[in-house]
């Protein structure tokens, strides 16, 4: 028998980690917004358990629930939507943040083993958990994804750079965006309420970018929070940033070229 749903869900993966952009991300839903959270890991390890304590400690009223989640692993994310299914019957918003990044070298120096183990989380991992998860978005009022993409997966930006970049990472970002569209243009057949975004974070002090970033994880993850909360209005498909070189000030969304 699902639990009570009078508050909206939010499942968001990659949350384990107390300093990074998920976690900061369910906090603003959970405090600000009144979410009930789902932070997704892919292990139950200690870290999880300090987030969900954390979480609780910073005043979350809805509630804060671990979810064991590899997006990786078809089984596990199955397993991971029959449990949401059972306990809670429905979800309102999924965050696709979990991610894997990889060093820039030249392009002819990787080899596809090294894409497929990015690909393995940044793309298929959210195929699977989007595909997993979207009858029980459908059961919601006001369905939302947000895919965490990067700046790296813009074409538009990285064509104007010098120098190679992280080649496997961007090349995943950019395919994470196709997804978006495709996605947004899908869904709304199964409810017409559903909205599918792309958020770009920005370079942020995390250990995803070995705390070389110049964002705090509370200022990246606003733009997650914003598309997560979208009015009935809201845009649809795009790719949203809140910081140069896409917008003059942070807290003005702008729509970028993917």
């Amino acid at each position: 028998m699902p639990a009570s749903t009078l508050s909206r869900i939010v499942l968001i993966t990659g949350a384990n980690r107390i300093d990074g952009i998920g976690f900061a991300a369910a906090r603003q839903l959970a405090l600000q917004h009144g979410f009930t959270v789902l932070l997704g890991s892919r292990n139950l390890s200690p870290s999880l358990d300090d987030a969900v304590q954390q979480l609780k400690k910073d005043g979350a009223k809805n509630g804060v629930h671990p979810l064991q989640i590899d997006v990786a692993s078809t089984d596990s994310v199955r397993r991971a939507a029959t449990e949401v299914e059972e306990k809670f019957g429905k979800l309102d918003v999924l965050v696709n943040n979990a991610a894997r990044g990889m060093p820039g070298y030249k392009a002819t120096e990787h080899t596809r083993a090294h894409f497929e183990e990015v690909f393995a989380v940044n793309v298929f991992g959210v195929v699977g958990t989007i595909n997993a998860f979207a009858p029980l978005l459908a059961k919601s009022a006001s369905p939302r994804i947000v895919n965490v993409s990067s700046g790296a997966g813009s074409l538009g930006l990285i064509s104007s750079l010098p120098g190679v970049g992280p080649i496997i990472y961007s090349t995943s970002k950019t395919a994470l965006n196709m997804l978006t569209v495709m996605y947004s243009k899908d869904l709304p057949n199964t409810n017409a309420h559903f909205k599918v975004n792309s958020a770009c974070p920005g370079h942020t002090n995390t250990a995803f970018s070995g705390y070389t970033g110049g964002r705090t994880p509370d200022e990246a993850a606003v733009v997650i929070t914003w598309l997560s909360t979208l009015p009935e209005d809201g845009p649809n498909g795009g790719f949203f940033c809140d910081h140069p070189p896409y917008s003059q000030k942070n807290g003005d969304f702008k729509t970028v070229e993917w």
